[in-house]
Parts: C-alpha cells; sequence; structure tokens
C-alpha cells in the first residue's frame, strides 16, 4: 500500500515542484521585461539626446568656425587702428605729462611762436575782408584777438587739473602741427587768410572758458570715434586760398589725421573791391573787351580728426567678457584662439 501511496505522491510532488517552478520563472520574466521596456525608454531618451547633442555640435562647430572669421577681423582691425594711430609721430604718446604751470608756459610759447610766424608770411588772422575798424588799425588788435583756438588763455589761466592742462596742450601741439601744414600749403608771398581754427573743449573747466574757439561737432558729420573703436581730437579749421593750396594742405593730413568733411564756398567780396571791379567792368564794357576775373580764391572749412588711442583689443574686451559667463576652463581654450 505504502508503495502505490509513493508510487502516486512523487509525480504530485514533481508537479507541485514544477507549478513552483514555473510561478517563479513567470515572475522573474515578468522582471526582465519590466527591465527590458525601462532598458528600451532609456535607449529612447539616450537617442533623442544624441540628436539634439549632434545638432548642438553642428551648431557649436558653427559657433567656433564665426567666432575664429571674427578673431581673424578683429585682430586685423587692431593692426590697422594700431597703424593708423602712428605711435612713432603721434603727438599723445610722445607728450610727457606736465604741470598746469608749466603746460600754461608751453601754450604762450606756442602762440607766441604762432603769431610770429603767421606775421611774418603776412597772413591775415580771423577775417578774409578788413572792416572798418580794422582798416583804421591794420593787423595788430586783430591779432591779439585771434589765438589760434586758445584765445581766452592769452594772459589768463584757470585752476586746471593735470589731466585736463595736458589734454589742451596735446591739442595745442596738433593746432601747431595743422597751422604747419597751412603754411606749407602756400608759396613764400602768396597771400591767404586764417579765417578761424576750433578745437573740441579739452574738460569742464576749459569749457566754462573756451568760448567762440569751440568745436560743436554737426549731426551730418561722422567721426571715427563713433564705432567706440578709438578716441581722438576733432578739430575745425577755416582759411582761404586757391584749391590747389587746399589739395595741397589735405595731402598733409596723413594718419593720424583724418578729414571728416570739407565744404567750400566762394570768397565774398567786399565793398571796396566790389567797386574797383564794377569800374573795371564798366571800362572794359566801353573798350568792347571782357573783363578777366583775377580772384578765384575760396573759403574752405575742413573738420579734422586726429586719433590718439585704440580703446580696447578684440582680445582685452573678450578677456573681460568670457570668465563672467564661462567656466575658467573653456573662457581659457577661446582665448586661446586669439593668439
Amino acid at each position: 500500500m505504502k508503495k502505490y501511496l509513493l508510487l502516486f505522491s512523487i509525480p504530485f510532488l514533481i508537479l507541485i515542484s514544477l507549478l513552483v517552478l514555473s510561478f517563479a520563472k513567470i515572475s522573474e520574466l515578468e522582471s526582465k521585461e519590466v527591465d527590458i521596456i525601462n532598458i528600451k525608454n532609456d535607449l529612447s531618451y539616450v537617442s533623442n539626446e544624441l540628436e539634439i547633442e549632434k545638432l548642438f555640435t553642428n551648431d557649436l562647430n558653427l559657433a567656433n568656425d564665426e567666432l575664429k572669421q571674427w578673431i581673424i577681423r578683429g585682430n586685423t582691425q587692431s593692426k590697422f587702428w594700431s597703424e593708423f594711430i602712428n605711435r612713432e609721430i603721434n603727438t599723445a604718446y610722445s607728450h610727457s605729462p606736465k604741470s598746469s604751470s608749466s603746460v600754461n608756459t608751453e601754450v604762450n610759447k606756442l602762440l607766441s611762436y604762432l603769431s610770429r610766424t603767421f606775421d611774418s608770411r603776412k597772413v591775415k588772422l580771423g577775417t578774409s575782408k578788413p572792416s572798418e575798424a580794422s582798416f583804421l588799425m591794420p593787423s595788430a588788435e586783430n591779432k591779439i584777438k585771434f589765438g589760434y583756438g586758445f584765445s581766452a588763455y592769452d594772459g589768463f589761466w584757470p585752476s586746471f587739473d593735470k589731466e585736463e592742462a595736458n589734454t589742451i596742450l596735446i591739442q595745442a601741439k596738433i593746432v601747431k602741427e595743422i597751422c604747419e601744414f597751412l603754411l606749407g600749403s602756400f608759396d613764400i608771398g602768396e597771400t591767404f587768410a586764417l579765417l578761424s581754427i576750433k578745437r573740441e573743449a579739452a574738460g569742464p573747466e576749459d569749457k566754462k572758458h573756451i568760448g567762440d574757439s569751440v568745436y560743436i561737432k554737426p549731426n551730418q558729420t561722422t567721426c571715427l570715434r563713433d564705432s567706440k573703436l578709438v578716441s581722438s581730437h576733432v578739430f575745425e579749421i577755416s582759411f582761404t586760398g586757391k584749391t590747389r593750396n587746399c589739395r595741397t594742405f589735405i595731402n598733409q593730413l596723413r594718419a593720424p589725421y583724418s578729414l571728416r568733411s570739407m565744404q567750400v564756398t566762394r570768397q565774398e567780396i567786399n565793398e571796396a573791391e566790389s567797386q574797383s571791379g564794377f569800374s573795371k567792368s564798366a571800362n572794359a564794357e566801353e573798350s568792347g573787351i571782357l573783363p578777366i576775373i583775377r580772384d578765384i580764391s575760396s573759403k574752405f572749412t575742413l573738420e579734422i580728426e586726429y586719433v590718439y588711442k585704440t580703446n580696447s583689443t578684440l582680445h582685452e574686451l573678450a578677456s573681460q567678457v568670457l570668465p563672467v559667463d564661462l567656466d575658467a576652463e573653456k573662457a581659457e581654450e577661446i582665448l586661446n584662439l586669439f593668439n
């Protein structure tokens, strides 16, 4: 009996064991299936991230290419302005800072030198046609009033700080050079008139006293410094002469000078010249001979910019901006591209 019971119990036990094993495997399979689904989702997420990464990589490569092009342009631009400033002859670079009292002395020397130089060439100053007062008292009073842009400081010197005073001295040296260019544009004995020289105020104190010598930039005038890449002084000079004189003057305005605008007008003829011309014309008509116009002078007004400093290079700007927006390693990597 026991044999039969044992014989029938063995298959039953095997069946129970198989059922238990089957349920365990099913549970394990379900777990594996869940794992596979999770892995599949992870792969899908990674695949999407990879596609996005590829897009960003392409954008980064394009950005790097553009950055390299801009770096080349920036370095070329910096090199251009460095050459344009021409440090070897640039007045601002050769200037040694002086005390305010020393600047006063230098400016007085300059005004005296220019007055003697223009007087020796018999240049009319301040006006192209003598008024009644200047006709009675020829040129002495006229020369006293004419200060080549510094008439306010002929015998008067305010309390300038050192920086503003030295800026005035630099402007004075530039004006002296411009005046020498002008004198070199006319032959010895050739008559002309220097009507005015205007300059920008060197600072707040200078602005109080500069008076009619102040240059105010017209809206239509474009300066090199408008790009914010350079700093400069701007001057306006007005004189009379012939076209060839003006052309010779302009040809001398090489870097760091830059001609920004030029106006040309026919010079007005005063009353005495007009009456003289009328009588000559009448006599010519009576004789049947056409009059010859001898006065071909014009009034030239030129705005001149003098560049004395580049504000910063592209590398300097990047050195200031990149460390703020990027980590140190990436910023250093980009900065190395500038070298």
